[in-house]
């Protein structure tokens, strides 16, 4: 097997990574073995469905998604719905996305569990 590395920066700084490495991380799959889709979770999201998000949100973090992944994709969804509609809710759960997630980035808890209560407040 041969083993692929990149040396410098573009600073000229060495550094060894192991392009190999990164190529084989998995990634997570759900109960029959595929990639898992988080995108239904985003739509039972935008679409209010409290049990079904929640219920998509726990298969999430047993299938090993991250729980960045899973924010970045939840505030996509809420960035398109306000392009169509402005509504102060959606401001609203916007505005405490960001800061929980900042606040959770900060040490100030944690990313899943911020995630879980703004999924079980919808």
């Amino acid at each position: 097997m041969n083993e692929e590395f990149y040396h410098k920066d573009i600073f000229g700084t060495v550094v060894d990574v192991n392009l190999q490495a990164l190529e084989d991380e998995a990634a997570p799959l759900d109960k029959k073995g595929r990639e898992f889709n988080v995108f239904p979770l985003a739509d039972a999201f935008g679409s209010r469905d409290k049990r079904k998000a929640w219920v998509l949100y726990q298969q999430a973090l047993l299938a090993g998604v991250a729980a960045d992944r899973i924010f970045f994709t939840l505030m996509w969804k809420i960035k398109s719905l306000m392009t169509f509609r402005r509504s102060d809710i959606l401001k609203n759960l916007s505005e405490r996305m960001v800061i929980g997630y900042h606040q959770a980035r900060r040490g100030k808890g944690e990313i899943e569990t911020f995630l879980e209560k703004t999924i079980l407040s919808l």
